[in-house]
């Protein structure tokens, strides 16, 4: 796991990226806003579907807020129902606060409850099971939050640091054991970091994926306009701060970091070809002001190469919180948590 120590010396330079402001402005003027089509399922699930993930014919989308069940299993790219797990709760084997969910293979799902520091695997992610909990770990306490996760391989995750401490933990799934830490928050001013290390890390709360040959190691910022990936191979890091800056937050007296900028980032996929992250870029402080009019999500969907280099902006006919884009079939599904239907369709010019 040395590969990722990558030295100040070996980061490439910072490129900004285009606002989001100027971007949805000029797709406006040029009529280059990509429609959404809602896709309809045969029964009501959803309240807030934050996450979906793709594999073969299988579609696994996570709801934050359902009673129920966190997660729900659906045909791809038809979208029938086929069934629910991960039931919310107290119990055990139960979830009170999903965070996550990847497959590990076409049949077989980790998901992350951060409520009880706890991954659980399931099993049976097919058209015509009830999935099934296989194994059921504690994660090390060392792990302050666990707010998201990919996996490294078969036997390792990445999480990102709550301690600021470091960017990434790293952990066993078969033990839920801290294996080590790696990566420094790249904050601009490091005494800041020295002095208020939690703080700015909850400042700095990322998202991250890995590339489908897990050669790079993507991170993106809810609350700043910062894309950073990390190659696998190399241990060099690639820094790409854009044009709305770093994370901006306040440290309260307890020691906690607030948000004081921009809503950001929302959700990162990379592809074998490129890196597709949902971004807002709205202030805080606008937020407030009109909040019964406020929609959840980001309606700009940005895509860079690997090299962390802007390909495209997508502008969106509506805001969407998670995203998995189908590049063989040219299409992006948004989910969209301010509608009835929240599963959006988008073909990709």
């Amino acid at each position: 796991m040395s590969l990722l120590t990558a030295c100040a010396g070996q980061h490439q330079r910072q490129e900004q990226l285009l606002p989001s402001k100027e971007t949805i402005e000029k797709a406006v003027k040029k009529g280059e806003i990509l429609t959404g089509e809602m896709v309809p399922v045969d029964t009501a699930l959803f309240r807030y579907a934050y996450r979906m993930r793709v594999k073969d014919s299988r579609a696994v989308i996570m709801d934050l807020h359902n009673a129920d069940y966190y997660y729900h299993v659906f045909t791809y790219p038809d979208f029938h129902y086929v069934a629910s797990f991960g039931k919310r709760g107290e119990g055990p084997g139960e979830s009170n606060y999903a965070a996550n969910v990847r497959f590990t293979a076409p049949d077989t799902v980790w998901t992350l409850d951060d409520g009880k520091n706890r991954m659980y695997q399931y099993s049976g992610i097919t058209t015509n099971k009830v999935p099934k909990l296989e194994k059921d770990i504690r994660l090390d306490e060392r792990l302050l939050r666990s707010l998201d996760f990919d996996l490294k391989d078969a036997s390792t995750i990445a999480i990102p640091d709550y301690s600021g401490e470091n960017r990434f933990g790293w952990v066993s799934l078969p033990s839920g054991e801290l294996l080590r830490k790696s990566e420094q928050i790249p904050v601009a001013d490091p005494k800041l970091l020295e002095k208020n290390a939690p703080a700015v890390a909850q400042g700095w709360n990322s998202f991250v994926a890995f590339s489908p040959d897990k050669r790079i190691l993507a991170a993106v910022t809810q609350f700043g306009d910062r894309l950073d990936i990390y190659d696998m191979h190399s241990e060099k890091q690639i820094e790409k701060l854009g044009a709305d800056g770093e994370p901006e937050f306040k440290v309260t007296p307890e020691g906690y970091g607030i948000p004081a900028g921009r809503i950001c980032y929302y959700d990162v996929q990379v592809t074998d070809r490129y890196i597709y992250a949902v971004y807002d870029g709205r202030l805080f402080k606008d937020i407030m002001k009109q909040p019964d009019n406020y929609q959840q999500g980001g309606r700009i969907v940005r895509v860079f190469d690997h090299k962390g280099n802007l390909v495209k902006s997508h502008v969106l006919d509506r805001p969407i919180a998670g995203i998995y884009a189908d590049e063989k079939a040219g299409l992006l599904f948004g989910l969209d948590v301010n509608a009835d239907e929240q599963i959006v369709k988008f073909r990709l010019r």
